[in-house]
């Protein structure tokens, strides 16, 4: 189930490779490559590499959106935004075995993601981001309820630290997802293994594992 997942951002950090890198030495931990400016031949080449650096120090690829990228590099699974396309649809491209996540803000999003194929979703903000500042955030206390209307896996995401992961811990949540929480730290790599102490069971690697799903997995057309 999702333990830590790393979201790339190339306007906080153009080159990740050098810091995702040195992240892996505090533990291994999947990777979601979400870079939506790049065309299909520049995201091939950048998860190509990624994808090597993550293989040699225990991680795991994911590809934000592009089902398309995701398959043809070999990755181990898609994050969904919100507005992508249907869960069960990437579900039947992906087929039964790779990863699947969505974005969701609220809990008929999640709900539904879930039972449309989704292994995981995240939910935010739980806390507020640097990257929208004065935004509305739902706070410790409002995630714990919605996270107890949600039958599956949550991560949570936004303002995630090392210093208050503990707190969504606390709120129920399985995981968290992150940006600057890693890639602006100091040392990486202590951060990662602070989230393992929290969130990993004996500090075993995290494996985010496939759930059964039941043949209807009917979606709402709508964006999730």
């Amino acid at each position: 189930m999702p333990r830590i997942l790393l979201l790339t951002d190339r306007s906080t950090l153009p080159e990740p490779g050098p810091v995702i890198a040195a992240a892996l030495k505090g533990g291994g931990f999947h990777l979601c490559l979400r870079e939506k400016g790049l065309e299909a031949g520049a995201l091939l080449r950048l998860a190509s590499e990624l994808r090597e650096i993550l293989l040699s120090g225990g991680g795991t690829l994911l590809v934000h959106d592009r089902v398309d990228v995701a398959l043809a590099i070999g990755a181990d699974g898609v994050h969904l935004p919100g507005g992508g396309i249907p869960t069960a649809a990437a579900r039947d491209l992906l087929g039964p075995e790779l990863l699947l996540g969505r974005s969701c803000h609220h809990v008929e999003e999640a709900v539904l993601a879930l039972a449309a194929g989704a292994d995981y979703v995240t939910l935010s903000p739980i806390f507020a981001t640097r990257s929208h500042p004065g935004a509305p955030h739902l706070g410790v206390e409002r995630f714990r309820e919605m996270r107890c209307a949600i039958p599956g896996p949550v991560l949570a995401l936004g303002g995630i630290e090392a210093s208050n992961a503990g707190l969504a811990a606390e709120a129920g949540a399985d995981g968290v997802a992150l940006i600057r929480g890693i890639f602006a730290a100091p040392d990486p790599a202590r951060v990662v293994a602070t989230l393992r102490a929290i969130f990993v069971p004996g500090g075993s690697r995290p494996v985010f594992q496939r759930v059964a799903k039941a043949d209807d997995r009917s979606e709402s057309s709508g964006p999730a």
